[in-house]
């Protein structure tokens, strides 16, 4: 089945990208996609007269928000998921949907004074929004520029949304979309995994039926019977780029490469992709370079995304309990050394 044409019944399958090992088949029926399309409409995005779209439509995201939903909308899609840096073509006041990528926001804030004459919903889905996201949503404060963020997974669909406000002094709840139900697993004011049930959870192709609940990797509080808090991840678990890492795979896969090495995997943020990782590793009796750590990982899980920097430290500083204590590792630029220090002792910009 081609991206868009959902005129065939037969189940639409979407893979997840896999935690650093294979990936796992989702089967979606045609009348889930639909039915995705209608509830984020009426949801988050409104009346619009065109979508621009820089997600693929191999992901759900992307076909949903650039395929089905243009669909269902009966307006016109520009698909420049092949084309990440052409900008967005917005006639003054147009009303056009942008369905984001973390690299899409260095893109808007590039023309950032085109979008304040327009009318624009920009959608950006699960992975955490880079810095560009912020200052865009910054400087389009009191313009009929709305940005709001989508959570969901492949095996879900779009769980929960929220608006997207400049730097609020509470981080702004979630709220369920109407068709979806958080599972209570905890007590009042508790947190808890974000387990949730609806009509539109996928089913793995040895089933023959949807499971009745999913958990996502993610720990919530519950606000109210529709809205929560989001806590962070459940795991060690990052995407980038829309390929989930986990970090735990990646120090296994390399430690067994490079035994009697003390290594791990540090989550970063990331100017371009939003969220990435640092490795650094002590006490090994050879070097650890970084092109030997990415013939490794491309040996053991391939396709998924390498670290920034690989970097040598005296120690892996760790609390009592061994946890590892990140605030005692230095930060690295995206070339690997630690940020230049400005004069008078700010963090510099590393380049």
């Amino acid at each position: 089945m081609r991206p868009g044409d959902d005129g065939a019944e037969a189940d639409v399958p979407f893979a997840t990208s896999g935690q650093s090992g294979a990936p796992v088949v989702w089967l979606r029926s045609v009348a889930q996609l639909r039915a995705e399309a209608a509830v984020v409409a009426d949801a988050v995005v409104g009346d619009v007269d065109r979508v621009v779209t820089y997600a693929p439509p191999l992901h759900l995201y992307g076909r949903v928000f650039g395929a089905v939903l243009p669909r269902h909308l009966g307006v016109p899609v520009r698909q420049l998921w092949d084309s990440p840096f052409t900008p967005p073509d917005l006639a003054p006041g147009s009303r056009t949907l942008v369905v984001c990528l973390p690299s899409t926001w260095e893109l808007l804030d590039r023309v950032v004074d085109r979008l304040r004459t327009a009318t624009v919903v920009a959608v950006h889905s699960t992975a955490p929004l880079p810095p560009s996201a912020h200052r865009v949503i910054a400087a389009l404060a009191g313009s009929a520029f709305r940005a709001v963020e989508i959570l969901g997974s492949t095996e879900t669909g779009a769980v929960a949304h929220r608006t997207l406000a400049p730097r609020p002094a509470l981080p702004a709840l979630w709220t369920l979309f109407p068709d979806c139900s958080l599972i209570r697993t905890a007590g009042p004011g508790d947190e808890q995994p974000l387990r949730v049930a609806g009509p539109r959870l996928a089913r793995v192709r040895e089933a023959a039926v949807p499971p009745a609940a999913l958990t996502l990797d993610d720990l919530v509080r519950p606000v109210g019977e529709r809205s929560f808090e989001l806590l962070g991840r459940a795991s060690r678990m990052i995407k980038i780029n829309g390929r989930r890492v986990d970090l735990a795979e990646v120090e296994r896969a390399v430690r067994e490469a490079f035994p009697r090495t003390d290594i791990v995997c540090v989550p970063r943020r990331d100017r371009m992709r939003a969220e990435h990782y640092d490795l650094y590793y002590a006490q090994g009796p050879v070097e650890v370079r970084a092109a030997e750590v990415r013939d490794v990982l491309a040996a053991a899980f391939p396709g998924v995304p390498v670290p920034r920097a690989v970097r040598r430290v005296p120690e892996i500083p760790r609390s009592v309990a061994g946890k590892v204590r990140v605030d005692r590792l230095p930060a690295l630029g995206e070339s690997g050394r630690p940020p230049r220090t400005a004069p008078g002792g700010a963090d510099g910009r590393a380049h």
